[in-house]
């Protein structure tokens, strides 16, 4: 059932989320209006037949929502000049997720957020619960994926990736299930502090009710904060997870001998997983999004035989530490979504003897943190605007390291490099960094990685 909306919406900023927001809206009759500061991308606008206009007051105040792109600040410290307009004329500012909630898509949801690992989790929580036909399940949101670009009925359950960016102008919009994975400090440029940054996480959780439930994996301090707080703020029913501790948790797991162990302590039933024939635990960092996959089984009372026969066939994320192939001593990870020094942690602690490709438009901190998890890195191979900065602070920190120009060079040296040594080497790309000084997104550059990989086996063969 669709609201009934009797005025313009206005959509600033054309990207996969609004182009998307906008055609469904036509399609529905209702009435929407678009602006783009790119030209390029007013183009393609024009050439759909969307309606463009200007940002003015006499375009905007006749309208019942501003939806800004995610990526479009609404900070009160540096403003988009259409927010002040909005906020001036008392409209509405949302991205554009809230459409969940403004056109009555009463779909089940699940909201899954944290700083690292959102989007695997999000995609391993549909292909558990989608196995045999248990629920008709579909990823949606920063994942890549509109919901206004899926095909759904009414039991659809929508399993929702929600960026910080999306969820600091949530109004109404409620999950029944709210997942809650980690956080550590990124996007802060945007954000404007880290508290705000938190701040956006947590609405999540701010329109659940009694009988919605929370999720919230305690492995890092800054969440273990949250969880203690959790009830003097939020409605919803407490989930704690774990893959570190087990006291004062509802469920954790645990490795050993080659095995996962889930620990159940609400239905007090304790599984065990041999993990020799599941790829995708080779990375540390899916323990975590498998036990909140399990969360998710539990919850919505799928039968544990069929959880545990759904994560048989599970596959990974591209760019999210994917395997790319193999040649004699060389493994291939293209880890191209590790945009900040966190996430690329995680990559690092999964492998040893790695030579290290990173680089590209260095984030607030740079490689501040990593310190200690460097004992896996033979060599690093820096690349790109933050070469000269990360080279320096590398070698501060024992590590044997060269700079180049792009991706493209620094990949030919460690090849050049690993292919020389008699021991198993992994070539790990893991940036650390956006992609923006030299790729369009994060895909482009695991892209050519990838491409680059295929080229050297060929050749080599």
């Amino acid at each position: 059932m669709i609201r009934q909306i009797n005025s313009e919406i206005f959509i600033l900023g054309m990207g996969i989320s609004g182009i998307s927001l906008a055609k469904y809206l036509m399609k529905k009759k209702i009435p929407v209006t678009c602006w783009d500061d790119n030209p390029e991308k007013r183009d393609v606008i024009h050439s759909l037949q969307i309606k463009i206009n200007k940002m003015t007051p006499e375009t905007l105040k006749h309208c019942n929502y501003l939806v800004l792109s995610p990526g479009i600040n609404h900070q009160k410290n540096k403003p988009h000049e259409a927010v002040k307009i909005a906020r001036n004329l008392n409209i509405k500012i949302v991205t554009d997720l809230e459409f969940l909630k403004i056109l009555k898509i009463k779909n089940p949801l699940i909201g899954v957020t944290g700083t690292n690992g959102k989007s695997t989790t999000t995609h391993f929580i549909s292909q558990i619960l989608s196995y045999k036909d248990f629920r008709d399940s579909k990823c949606c949101g920063n994942i890549g994926t509109p919901f206004t670009d899926l095909k759904i009925n009414k039991k659809t359950l929508l399993v929702v990736e929600a960026s910080s960016y999306q969820l600091a102008k949530i109004d109404k919009l409620n999950f029944d299930y709210a997942f809650l994975l980690n956080i550590s400090k990124d996007h802060i440029e945007w954000h404007g502090t880290f508290r705000k940054y938190i701040d956006s996480k947590l609405n999540i959780f701010k329109n659940q009710t009694k009988k919605s439930f929370a999720v919230i994996c305690i492995d890092d301090i800054n969440c273990r904060r949250i969880a203690y707080n959790f009830k003097k703020n939020f409605k919803s029913k407490l989930i704690l997870i774990s893959c570190k501790y087990t006291e004062n948790v509802d469920i954790y797991l645990k490795t050993q001998n080659n095995k996962i162990k889930i620990f159940n302590n609400i239905s007090k039933e304790n599984i065990e997983i041999s993990t020799n024939k599941l790829s995708f635990v080779k990375a540390q960092h899916n323990f975590q999004n498998l036990l909140a996959a399990y969360a998710s089984s539990f919850l919505l009372n799928q039968k544990t035989d069929d959880f545990l026969s759904s994560i048989k066939n599970i596959h990974t994320l591209q760019h999210r530490i994917e395997f790319s192939g193999t040649f004699k001593n060389i493994d291939f990870y293209n880890d191209s979504k590790s945009t900040n020094v966190n996430s690329a942690k995680t990559a690092i602690k999964s492998f040893k003897n790695i030579f290290w490709i990173l680089g590209g438009r260095e984030k607030k901190g740079g490689l501040k943190g990593i310190e200690k998890n460097l004992g896996n890195i033979l060599k690093a191979y820096v690349y790109g605007e933050c070469r000269e900065h990360f080279k320096t602070f590398l070698i501060k920190n024992s590590i044997i390291c060269s700079e180049f120009r792009t991706l493209r060079e620094s990949f030919n040296q460690a090849f050049k490099d690993a292919i020389k040594q008699k021991m198993n080497i992994t070539i790990l790309l893991s940036p650390a960094c956006s992609s923006f000084d030299q790729f369009n997104n994060f895909e482009d550059r695991g892209k050519e990685f990838k491409q680059l990989v295929s080229q050297k086996i060929k050749i080599s063969d």
